[in-house]
């Protein structure tokens, strides 16, 4: 799977919040897959875990290391080397970078929508196995935006 065949998400877009701070209210994603997309987040090559660069202090975020490559400015958030952000167990959404018509294929297929003040997705929690999946090529994109590179 690529985001060039991803599938329209099933069902209403959640109900969200925001833009300070920003996040996801309900169909949140089951503890178990969020811990789960966490696992995958952090085993990324390259990456390391360190505070968020936004006001949201219990999210979880993932930083790429320079030597790793470097995306342009909008694939980090804030001018840090933060890409991604996985919020606390009762949101369960992630906020993340993606190319700009990247971003906007994942919102037309109504996998997230754009944060209001800042250059992230935030992207829904995924709800079973088949959006786990889902979530993951799109993170991996994100991770390919900040290495520099087309999705791999």
């Amino acid at each position: 799977m690529s985001l060039l065949n991803l599938p329209d998400r099933p069902g209403p877009a959640p109900r969200t919040r925001g833009p300070v701070p920003h996040g996801q209210l309900d169909q949140i994603a089951p503890t178990p897959l969020q811990e789960e997309l966490w696992q995958r987040m952090r085993s990324l090559s390259g990456v390391y875990l360190a505070p968020t660069h936004v006001p949201y202090p219990e999210a979880r975020a993932i930083h790429l290391a320079p030597e790793f490559g470097t995306g342009p400015d909008d694939a980090f958030i804030r001018h840090s080397r933060e890409f991604a952000h996985q919020h606390p167990p009762q949101d369960g959404s992630v906020h993340l970078t993606l190319p700009p018509a990247a971003k906007k294929h994942v919102t037309d297929l109504g996998w997230g929508i754009p944060h209001p003040i800042q250059n992230t997705l935030l992207l829904f929690g995924p709800r079973d196995r088949d959006e786990i999946e889902v979530a993951w090529q799109i993170l991996l994109a994100s991770y390919a935006y900040a290495r520099g590179r087309a999705h791999e």
